[in-house]
């Protein structure tokens, strides 16, 4: 070093004695003068030596300024200044109980228990018979549910003092937290099950009474957070869980819940996040591993589904969204299930591929769907589209009994009856062998080709059968030849009743010559209507 660089340290040494000198040698300042004058010696400080370190306090005067600053921090909720202002009175005066204990709240409001803790026993280890300092650890005690030891505190400061009004109103509060703690696990050992036999009702009473007397109570909290899995009230499992991890970043069983939420709301990012902690504590977490492994799964199915779904392709998105279906438990997410479910049976009607439509429907009101009114409607129509008038006509009533003013019910019950009489009627479709769509060049064309077939001159060994086939050939003919009549026919009506006819020309079968259904005013307005049906 040269003779330069020591002198000008020196110097810089000298000028730093006379600041703290200076400081503590003003008996007549105020306390806030004095606080100052700490601040200003400690950055004095800080910017002549260039390692990091604390400025001493060199009297009881000057500790009791410090000691000062640090509350006055604290009060303004500033943490992080508190516990570096009052480890600066641990570090100078490291027998000096008030320096730990001071502390040892401002790690307790910073949320951290186990510093909290460390810094009590270290008072107690200076004075064994602190009043304080035994009073302190046992209520730390008490807020993260350490009955025993906190009872033991409690006990070892009544012995000092008996009639400390304190500790024995500690005694009684601990004694009420006991209580609960005790049934919420005699609760939790009963069952794996949490539903029913009133337990929800017999539990909440219990976690009031905790969470009024704790802060740090993890089994609490993890408790609190499977009964809200329970309810699937995802959202309440994470805030449970964030409350452990913001002392406990590292409590597996937390992470794990949080994760398996964050999973359930679909937040596949955010659950492979969570993993990832786990995996910084635990590398080989099997139970971490099989998560991610599912996360990664579904994510990549479901991403192709939605993208092929909003390209319009629905055919091979149906088939992304029956590899999640059919993974059936091991899916383990109820949201998911019951979203795919919907999604076949709706969009396999949609597509006219209708017994796979009853399939995805009846799995769905059988599992996770039940009672459910759109799959009922689409499964109720692929059974009419199947000429399945019973078990159609099953779903409609149904429905009817969810909803008895169902609009969409009343029109399926008024269609099956049409077409059960269809179904007793000739089908002149048949008859003429085409199709419903044919044109009215393919009705033709099939007519003349029947009537040649069947007319009764080419069939003389079977006369009486020819003439009934020719007869219906005709028959066929005209209806479907005469527009009005293979409408009517079409709706279920009689093509052959001028009633029907009329009805027709007049326009009711389009809601009335007005439009817009429901009568001449249209839409309906708030009417209700009541059917009887045979």
């Amino acid at each position: 070093m040269s003779r330069r660089s020591a002198s000008r340290n020196r110097r810089r040494e000298e000028r730093r004695k006379n600041s703290v000198e200076l400081l503590f040698s003003s008996s007549s300042s105020s306390s806030s003068t004095r606080v100052l004058l700490v601040l200003l010696a400690s950055s004095l400080v800080f910017s002549l030596v260039p390692v990091v370190c604390h400025a001493a306090p060199a009297d009881a005067s000057g500790l009791r300024d410090v000691l000062q600053l640090g509350d006055s921090l604290l009060g303004r909720k500033k943490y992080a200044e508190a516990i570096a202002t009052y480890s600066q009175v641990v570090e100078s005066h490291p027998k000096e109980e008030m320096g730990f204990l001071k502390r040892s709240l401002a790690y307790r409001r910073a949320r951290k228990p186990d510093q909290a803790l460390a810094d009590l026993n270290a008072a107690l280890k200076l004075n064994g018979k602190s009043k304080q300092a035994l009073l302190k650890r046992a209520q730390l005690y008490r807020s993260m549910c350490k009955v025993q030891e906190a009872r033991g505190d409690l006990d070892a400061l009544l012995g000092i003092k008996a009639k400390h009004k304190t500790a024995i109103e500690e005694k009684k509060r601990l004694d009420g937290l006991a209580t609960s703690l005790a049934a919420l696990t005699k609760l939790f050992e009963a069952r794996r099950d949490f539903h029913g036999d009133g337990f929800l009702e017999a539990s909440e009473q219990h976690f009031d009474t905790v969470f009024r007397e704790t802060e740090f109570c993890t089994k609490a909290y993890i408790w609190y957070a499977r009964v809200a899995e329970m309810k699937q009230d995802y959202e309440q499992v994470i805030r449970e869980t964030n409350s452990v991890l913001q002392y406990r970043s590292s409590n597996i069983e937390s992470l794990m819940m949080k994760a398996n939420a964050h999973y359930q709301q679909e937040m596949f990012d955010a659950c492979k996040q969570t993993i990832a902690q786990i995996f910084r504590t635990d590398p080989d977490n099997e139970e971490a591993k099989l998560l991610f492994k599912l996360v990664k799964k579904v994510a990549k199915i479901k991403s192709k589904a939605d993208q092929l779904a909003g390209e319009k392709k629905m055919r091979q998105a149906l088939g992304e969204y029956r590899k999640l279906a059919e993974m059936g438990g091991d899916l383990n997410n109820r949201d998911i299930e019951k979203s795919v479910i919907k999604t076949l049976c709706i969009s396999n009607h949609e597509v006219g591929k209708y017994p796979e439509a009853v399939k995805w429907c009846t799995r769905g009101l059988k599992t996770v769907l039940q009672e459910d009114v759109a799959l009922l409607e689409a499964r109720a129509e692929s059974y009419l589209q199947q000429d399945d008038f019973d078990n159609a006509e099953y779903d409609a009533r149904h429905i009817l009994n969810i909803n008895r003013h169902s609009r969409k019910a009343h029109g399926l019950i008024q269609q099956i009856q049409r077409l059960r009489k269809m179904a007793s009627r000739k089908d002149y479709y048949k008859i003429l062998e085409v199709s419903k769509d044919a044109t009215e060049s393919d009705i033709k064309k099939s007519y003349k080709r029947l009537a040649r077939k069947w007319h009764p001159d080419k069939n003389r060994d079977n006369v009486e059968e020819a003439q009934n086939m020719f007869h219906d050939v005709a028959e066929a003919y005209e209806i479907l030849s005469d527009p009005e009549k293979k409408q009517l026919f079409d709706m279920g009506h009689d093509p052959n009743d001028p009633q029907a006819r009329a009805r027709n020309n007049y326009g009711f079968n389009g809601g009335g010559p007005f439009g817009g259904g429901g009568g001449p005013f249209g839409g309906g307005g708030q009417q209700h209507f009541h059917f009887t049906y045979g």
